[in-house]
């Protein structure tokens, strides 16, 4: 498999430089302001659910729980703090579950909600929905979405099933190839699926700690019907995929409360990281490879890890025990926003940083 390696903006971190430079960075918070009809003693800010960076990393998106019963996705300016400054986007009639950016164009994002069993693609220029594709006529309840790295199509995976579905980025119409199904109910739920940076090869998790790697026809959409490989990697559901940008490793993040690194060649754990006995929620490599933050379930601090030693390097220090659901690096910087304490987005590095 041959991988595209992401442009460097920023020098990479040598190993025995990060724990102090993590250590100085500033953390900013950013706040939704809820209006007047907040009852006394409620919270300044809502509960986040998942958030997104843009390819060019002067947006941010995030997703909290509905505020008195509307359900918003919030554009960030990394530079503006004040909520004044961002944007909405409304449209959902249920919780939204996920979204994600446009890999190949800045203004153009994806979400999903298995509650209203929409995706939706919208435009941030404009503020407004682009497509909408309602998933009743598949039987699928959209739980998860991503782009693939051409941005021409979105993979979708469900709340609970076999099942995938390939929607073309633009028409938000079923490729042609139509819904891919499992054959084997035995393997479990699908629980994460996401095209690897080549473009042409598929990793599917599943509920039962399996994952497999499936061929995907970037000119069609369609996924191999069979697997090039399936791995027994964990014990329990697979809860975080996700590919190094430089194209060395697959990391994997599971309940059994293990995080696995892949090498993508020879197709072998090559190292694993388990420092709390909760299961992960997220995981996300920064834009360089060579940093991986980690959020397990409950109250302990988000980890810093250097993927190559395996060292961990830093602890995020967190002001109140609030569990972490969502965390992404910067896409060329290293800054890491994460849901933050007691539920409002928070980034690490200072965004005016010129360093």
């Amino acid at each position: 498999m041959q991988y595209q390696s992401t442009i460097l903006t920023h020098p990479s971190l040598a190993r025995d430089q990060a724990s102090t430079f993590f250590r100085t960075q500033r953390t900013r918070e950013y706040r939704e302001q809820l209006g007047p009809a907040t009852p006394r003693g409620a919270s300044s800010s809502s509960t986040l659910r998942t958030i997104a960076w843009n390819a060019l990393g002067n947006r941010i998106a995030a997703v909290s729980s509905p505020i008195h019963g509307t359900h918003i996705i919030r554009i960030w300016n990394p530079e503006r703090a004040d909520s004044r400054y961002s944007t909405e986007l409304k449209g959902h009639t249920g919780m939204i579950d996920c979204v994600g950016w446009d890999p190949t164009f800045s203004d153009r994002l994806v979400s999903c909600s298995a509650a209203d069993g929409t995706v939706r693609l919208w435009d941030a220029r404009l503020n407004r929905t682009l497509q909408i594709f309602r998933s009743g006529t598949v039987g699928i309840e959209p739980l998860f979405v991503r782009f693939t790295p051409d941005g021409r199509w979105l993979v979708v995976s469900g709340q609970r099933g076999r099942k995938l579905l390939v929607l073309d980025a633009v028409t938000l119409q079923v490729a042609g190839a139509g819904v891919f199904t499992d054959s084997r109910p035995q393997d479990g739920d699908i629980t994460r699926a996401i095209v690897a940076f080549s473009g042409d090869v598929l990793a599917i998790g599943y509920s039962t700690g399996v994952v497999k790697l499936h061929s995907f026809d970037p000119s069609t959409g369609e996924i191999g019907k069979e697997p090039l490989v399936s791995l027994n990697a964990h014990r329990t559901s697979i809860t975080c995929l996700e590919f190094d940008p430089c194209g060395r490793y697959m990391a994997l993040g599971s309940n059994d409360s293990l995080v696995s690194i892949w090498d993508v060649q020879e197709l072998v754990c090559v190292r694993t990281f388990a420092k709390y006995p909760q299961a992960v929620k997220c995981i996300s490599i920064s834009f360089d490879g060579a940093y991986m933050a980690i959020s397990v379930e409950g109250v302990e601090p988000i980890e810093i890890v250097h993927v190559e030693s395996g060292e961990y390097v830093y602890s995020v220090p967190r002001s109140t025990p609030f569990h972490v659901p969502a965390l992404e690096w910067h896409p060329t910087k290293y800054w890491l926003a994460y849901a933050g304490d007691p539920g409002g987005l928070k980034i690490v590095g200072t965004p005016d940083d010129r360093r």
